[in-house]
């Protein structure tokens, strides 16, 4: 039988963009938001895993590379993933929902009962965010690494918890994810 994969998942903390749909936005960490990524990682050395990987926007990036140089590793020991960057909330991108709701009312609604088959105007698919994720894992688990540290977004954590658990992409609005929180997941190899 083979080693599951053992992957833990980072949500990158508070931003300056504030509380809006943030997905390729590239928003800066807050002073409180590098806090609530230092206090998950307090007692995590690089070396408890086997690879290291960040989305490649700041929000994460910017941590992980100065989470590994603090820690006194290369910074070639991390690797950045654009396939576990935020799912892409089109022309709603960096705009709160008070601000969605004052040109796309209908639409916001639309999105919230049925994200897969409403998604906001020049938005990313849903199916399509979950195909890239799906791909990302099978990838991993055909991998030879036992333990993985992901640092990367909320939606990103939302999608693979569906994944992980074989929900639909409609119960992403019931999982939390919040700033600087980390989850794992055990993936059985394929």
């Amino acid at each position: 039988m083979k080693t599951p994969l053992v992957m833990d998942l980072l949500r990158h903390g508070e931003t300056t963009e504030g509380r809006c749909f943030l997905g390729r936005t590239d928003a800066a960490l807050t002073k409180t938001g590098w806090s609530q990524m230092e206090q998950a990682l307090h007692s995590v050395i690089p070396s408890e895993y086997d690879l290291i990987i960040s989305s490649p926007l700041l929000r994460c990036k910017s941590f992980a590379q100065h989470w590994l140089t603090v820690c006194g590793y290369d910074l070639n020991e991390l690797r950045l993933e654009p396939a576990i960057r935020e799912y892409d909330f089109g022309d709603w991108d960096g705009l709160t929902a008070a601000e969605i709701m004052q040109e796309w009312p209908v639409e916001l609604g639309e999105f919230w009962r049925d994200p897969e088959g409403c998604p906001p105007p020049q938005g990313e698919l849903i199916s399509a965010f979950f195909e890239r994720l799906k791909c990302f894992i099978k990838a991993q688990q055909q991998g030879k690494n036992e333990r993985v540290l992901l640092i990367t977004h909320g939606g990103v954590i939302k999608a693979l918890t569906c994944l992980h658990q074989e929900r639909p992409a409609s119960d992403m609005a019931n999982i939390n994810a919040e700033h600087g929180e980390l989850h794992r997941f055990i993936w059985n190899r394929q």
